[in-house]
């Protein structure tokens, strides 16, 4: 075995070495555990200079939870699981402060005045509407299935049998809650307009036409799942600035040129 270009990976029995990996990494430009690592870099650096801590009980839980979220229910069984890995229990509550760090820091970063001036700054985006679609072929067909809702058949009744797509034919066209930038500038201005039970359309749709049946339309919430997902979007471009802004070096680029890591 060579020492200095270990297998990293076996796939049906074929060996790949660590050069072989990092070649591939090279092509793309990037290797993922390499990306994570400048993440909890950046993240643990942010840490340390706004003092945050992480308590002891508070990652002896997180490392019980981390365990469970990977199927490891007993010691013996979080062990077996370690050891095979290199790994041990120390690994794992660094991962597990890590993550507490992580979340610790987001709520800097993300604080609720810069949450609530992000969703009023964007309330718009996310109003949402509980649609379905009925896709035909044509717009003299879209147009003559919308006379026949007019007249009172169904819209299920009717996606089931003319809609164009398999995905949502069989569930009479149902989409569910969507955003405005899931739809074309036309089909947004007409649903978000529309009464709950209306259909609107036809519009283009590639190819094809589509009319859209709006069974509610729901005017932006700040409820706590905005809250958390409006937090992520502002965590996630501050660290990309701070990883852009980071003097980073990989090493590991330097292996497939002969260079000593």
């Amino acid at each position: 075995m060579n020492d200095r270009d270990p297998i990293a990976v076996s796939v049906n029995d074929k060996e790949w070495r660590l050069r072989d990996v990092l070649k591939f990494a090279t092509i793309e430009g990037r290797l993922f555990a390499v990306d994570d690592t400048v993440r909890s870099a950046v993240i643990i650096e942010f840490a340390e200079k706004n003092e945050i801590s992480v308590e002891e009980q508070e990652w002896i839980d997180e490392a019980n939870e981390l365990r469970k979220r990977k199927g490891l229910y007993s010691a013996a069984e979080t062990m077996e699981w370690l050891n095979r890995r290199g790994l041990d229990k120390n690994d794992l509550f660094e991962a597990a402060k890590l993550l507490l760090l992580t979340e610790k820091a987001k709520r800097i970063v993300a604080s609720e005045e810069r949450i609530e001036a992000y969703f009023w700054d964007n309330r718009m985006a996310f109003d949402r509407a509980n649609v379905s679609q009925l896709i035909a072929l044509g717009k003299d067909q879209a147009q003559e299935l919308l006379f026949q809702l007019e007249e009172g058949i169904s819209f299920y009744a009717l996606a089931q049998t003319y809609c164009c797509s398999d995905s949502s034919k069989y569930n009479g066209g149902y989409i569910g809650w969507i955003g405005r930038t899931q739809l074309s500038g036309e089909e947004e201005a007409s649903v978000f307009a529309a009464e709950a039970k209306q259909t609107v359309g036809p519009f283009p749709f590639g190819s094809y036409y589509r009319l859209l049946h709006v069974w509610e339309v729901r005017p932006a919430e700040l409820t706590e799942e905005t809250r958390m997902a409006i937090a992520d979007a502002l965590f996630e471009a501050w660290l990309k600035e701070a990883i852009t802004n980071a003097r980073v070096d990989i090493g590991l680029w330097g292996y497939l040129a002969g260079e000593q890591v």
